[in-house]
């Protein structure tokens, strides 16, 4: 019997998943889980897929015949190699320009709600009696406010949480998966099938992974980068409506 165990333990913990969810994910009991990280029992192939795609690792990573290797073999391995401390425009790039999560879409759609009352109120205005005047007037004034405040409110505390953690990046890019490095999970590997799409721009790319996260990638001295991920998954010039969104 292979030991499985503290592999699976351990980048269950990186990702902050319990037993229970990584057993629903799998469509297996929470004590197939127990029994498998404490190497009373080992998962069969398919239950071996099914967990490195919840961990976005290849197979290689999950059964221990390839290690991880350490930040200088990385980086001398690696076809390409960047690194960044996050700042206001790579936090408002990756968390809130491409918005997909419900709660940001939720507050967007307030903003853009009270900012399409307001104009309505202006051009209903011009009509109205000068009494109601007065009453569209405050409409477009208390509108306009709250369109200008929910969500750039939104961005800008979550914004603030985020600067203050000085977070710092390094990714790694190899033929058939990059590394990840990130301050929380430590080194994530992606294998380029988990990948969704990317969004390529003139200074920046955003790699869509099929979980829902974002990677932001800087692509200063990394010439040649967009093509070579070009060839592994869809490039794009902005990104998908959130029910056309690949599921895993």
């Amino acid at each position: 019997m292979m030991d499985y165990g503290n592999r699976i333990y351990e980048l269950r913990k990186e990702l902050g998943l319990s037993q229970e969810k990584v057993a629903l994910e799998l469509n297996v009991s929470r004590q197939s889980i127990s029994l498998w990280e404490t190497n009373q029992a080992s998962p069969s192939m398919d239950n071996l897929i099914a967990l490195a795609r919840l961990f976005n690792i290849s197979l290689d990573v999950l059964t221990g015949l390839k290690e991880k290797i350490s930040t200088l073999e990385l980086e001398k391995e690696a076809l390409y190699s960047v690194s960044y401390e996050d700042n206001k425009r790579t936090i408002y790039i990756r968390d809130f320009m491409y918005t997909q999560n419900v709660k940001g879409s939720i507050l967007y759609g307030i903003t853009l709600f009270f900012f399409l009352i307001a104009i309505q109120s202006i051009f209903s205005a011009s009509s109205a009696s000068r009494e109601f005047k007065i009453v569209l007037f405050i409409i477009f004034i208390v509108s306009l406010l709250i369109s200008f405040s929910v969500f750039p409110y939104y961005i800008y505390r979550n914004m603030k949480k985020t600067l203050a953690l000085h977070n710092k990046y390094t990714l790694h890019f190899f033929k058939d998966h990059l590394v990840y490095i990130h301050p929380d999970l430590k080194e994530k590997y992606i294998d380029y099938k988990f990948l969704n799409y990317f969004i390529d721009k003139t200074d920046f790319m955003l790699l869509f992974v099929l979980k829902g996260e974002k990677v932001y990638v800087p692509k200063y001295n990394l010439e040649g980068l967009s093509g070579f991920l070009a060839e592994k998954v869809e490039r794009r010039t902005r990104a998908k409506l959130i029910w056309k969104q690949k599921k895993r």
